[in-house]
Formats: structure tokens, C-alpha cells, sequence
């Protein structure tokens, strides 16, 4: 009978969350329509590009910005999803039965926090592995919404060891193609005579020859003549390297955890990454600490209504957001630490959270 009535509210639970979730994607959807559809069909007409390419272009487009939504509506979608669940249970006066059968309030609402555990995993797996995927194809499709140039301007990699100094200079790379564009490579040996320079045109990654083959590579010495040269010789500057090196014209969002503790440890002073990597730990929190903080308001017995109950959960959303876009902006202009910009509303919601739940009356 137990695992019965488990089953029953996990379906109304997950059923409302589901639903929750869509009306967010398809608003957020809508209101980037309300916002831009006047410039999309001008740009369509001078492409030349009929209706029909038009529609099935956007529809490409939003189908690809579903994981940016998810991950940022998800937290939000779920507490209003299982605010209107348990609200529903509470009005149909289904929750007094299985509280008189000695089930406990916890125990009423476990498969509404286990809905935010779950949405929390999938907002990880989404920053790790789905994001950075489609992170380039969604910069494809707005550079030929706003025909922009999404490369990387001016990279500059330089190395230092004890045979000598090492530096290459890139006027532009295309991390689509793996192509760099204007290259200077300087190796300096030990002694002044030992100087050499790589110029070339461009440069394309080889994946066979794991190294850069070059496009009207000229090698000069200072004794020597010019001579051509084919391949750059820097195999340990991989493409993912010389993206990450030039991250100050890319959106820090778009990376995966491991590519943000790369940029993190390769460009130790940008406050934007730090703040990225302590957000994508802590945001998925959010869910959870939401639903702590607003399943106190549903299950009321004596006073407030559902829609009372609903903007109490609301008014807790709103309140969480707000002062976390307050420590992100001090955090983003140096007020605070990345780290407990992050992580202030996090311990601050989550504690509040964890006392509020925890004097529900049974």
C-alpha cells in the first residue's frame, strides 16, 4: 500500500513538473518570437530565403537552445511543478488520508524533493556533456542570425623552459574549422643566435599528423636564407588549448567543468571563469533548496488558499533570484570573492531552507 501511494505522487509530481517545464521552454520560446521575429524576417529576405527555409531554420534554433533554457529555468519550473502537485493533492483532500494511515509529512513529500535531485543531476550532465556539444552549433546559427564573426581575435600562447622561450601570436582562429589565421611563431634558445621565426598565412589542424600544417610557412634564421616550412611544430598546442587561451572573446557559459578548470588554471585573474565554475556547481543546488524553502506554503491546513500557496512559492523564487543576481554582479565587479559570490546564496536559501522544512507539522 505504501509503495502504491509512493507511486501515485511520484506520477502527479513528475506529471506537474513536466508540464511546468514546458510551459517555461515554450515561453521562453515565445518571448524571443515577441522580440525578434520583425528582424529574423528581414534578415530572411535579404538572404533570400523563403518562408518555409525561414521556419525550419528557427525551428532548428530553438530546438538547440532547449539546453540553455533547461538549465536555466529548470530550478524554477520544478518548485512551481511540484507547488501545483502538491497543491492539487492538498485541495482534492488526498494528503489527511495518508497522514491518518501514519505516513509522515516527509514522507508525503520525498518524490517532490527527489524531482529536484533528479532535475539537479540533469542540470549537471547538461553543463558537462549536452552544453559545450551544442555550444558551437548555437554559435553557428546566431552568426548567421546576426552575421557576426564568432572567431577568436589576437591569441597569444607562450612557453618557458630551460632550453628557451617559445611564443606564438595568432591575428584569428576559427575553433569550428581548427584553423588559425596569421601566424608568428618566435622560438629563442639559449644564446641570442639561436632565435628562429615561423611565419605562415594560415594553419589547419592535422589530426593524422597531430600538429599544425601550414599554408605559405616560411621559416627564418638569422644566418640562414627563408626557406618553406609545412608543419608549425608546436603538437602540444592542440586546438582545445589555443580555444581555451583565447577565451576572452567567448562566452565562459558555453564550457564544460573541465574546460572552465582549464581556462581557470591557464588564466588564473578572469573573474568571469571563476564565477562560472562556482556557479555551475552551485545552481543546480537550486532546485532543491527552492522546493525546501517553498513546500512549507502548500501544505498549510488552516489558512491561505491554493493560489495563496502558489505566490508564497513564487515570492520565494523571486526573492532567491534577486539576491542572487545581487552576488553575482558584486562578484562579477570585485565587491566579493568569485567563491562567495557563488556560494552566498547557496548557504544562506539552503540553511533557511533546511529550517523551514524541517518544522513542518505533520
Amino acid at each position: 500500500m505504501k509503495m502504491t501511494l509512493d507511486r501515485y505522487v511520484t506520477r502527479a509530481v513528475f506529471g506537474s513538473c513536466a508540464a511546468a517545464m514546458t510551459f517555461f521552454l515554450l515561453l521562453s520560446v515565445l518571448l524571443d518570437l515577441l522580440n525578434n521575429l520583425g528582424e529574423y524576417i528581414e534578415r530572411s529576405e535579404r538572404k533570400g530565403q523563403s518562408t518555409l527555409e525561414l521556419l525550419g531554420f528557427l525551428a532548428n534554433y530553438y530546438a538547440r537552445m532547449m539546453p540553455f533554457s533547461f538549465v536555466a529555468l529548470a530550478p524554477f519550473a520544478i518548485v512551481i511543478g511540484c507547488m501545483l502537485a502538491v497543491s492539487r493533492l492538498m485541495t482534492q483532500n488526498e494528503v489527511q488520508p495518508m497522514l491518518f494511515m501514519g505516513r509522515s509529512m516527509s514522507r508525503v513529500l520525498r518524490p517532490a524533493l527527489l524531482a529536484g535531485v533528479v532535475t539537479g543531476f540533469a542540470m549537471v550532465a547538461c553543463f558537462q556533456w549536452v552544453v559545450p556539444y551544442v555550444a558551437s552549433q548555437i554559435t553557428e546559427v546566431q552568426s548567421l542570425l546576426a552575421s557576426g564573426d564568432r572567431s577568436i581575435k589576437n591569441v597569444v600562447l607562450e612557453a618557458r623552459r630551460e632550453s628557451g622561450f617559445t611564443a606564438l601570436r595568432v591575428h584569428r582562429y576559427d575553433p569550428e574549422l581548427r584553423q588559425m589565421d596569421g601566424i608568428h611563431l618566435l622560438r629563442e634558445g639559449v644564446l641570442p643566435g639561436d632565435a628562429r621565426l615561423i611565419r605562415a598565412e594560415r594553419a589547419t589542424w592535422d589530426d593524422n599528423l597531430l600538429d599544425w600544417r601550414l599554408q605559405h610557412g616560411l621559416l627564418e634564421t638569422r644566418d640562414l636564407a627563408d626557406k618553406p616550412v609545412e608543419i608549425l611544430g608546436v603538437p602540444e598546442w592542440t586546438p582545445e588549448m589555443v580555444r581555451q587561451r583565447g577565451q576572452d572573446s567567448v562566452d565562459c557559459e558555453l564550457l564544460s567543468y573541465g574546460e572552465l578548470v582549464e581556462t581557470r588554471r591557464a588564466r588564473p585573474n578572469r573573474t568571469d571563469v571563476a564565477m562560472v565554475l562556482h556557479r555551475h556547481i552551485t545552481y543546480p543546488f537550486a532546485n532543491l533548496i527552492l522546493l525546501l524553502l517553498a513546500l512549507p506554503f502548500a501544505i498549510h491546513f488552516e489558512r491561505g488558499t491554493r493560489v495563496d500557496r502558489i505566490l508564497g512559492a513564487i515570492a520565494v523564487c523571486v526573492a532567491y533570484l534577486v539576491f542572487d543576481l545581487i552576488c553575482q554582479n558584486l562578484g562579477q565587479a570585485g565587491y566579493l570573492r568569485p567563491v562567495v559570490a557563488a556560494w552566498s546564496p547557496t548557504i544562506l536559501f539552503g540553511s533557511l531552507g533546511i529550517v523551514m522544512f524541517g518544522s513542518i507539522r505533520t
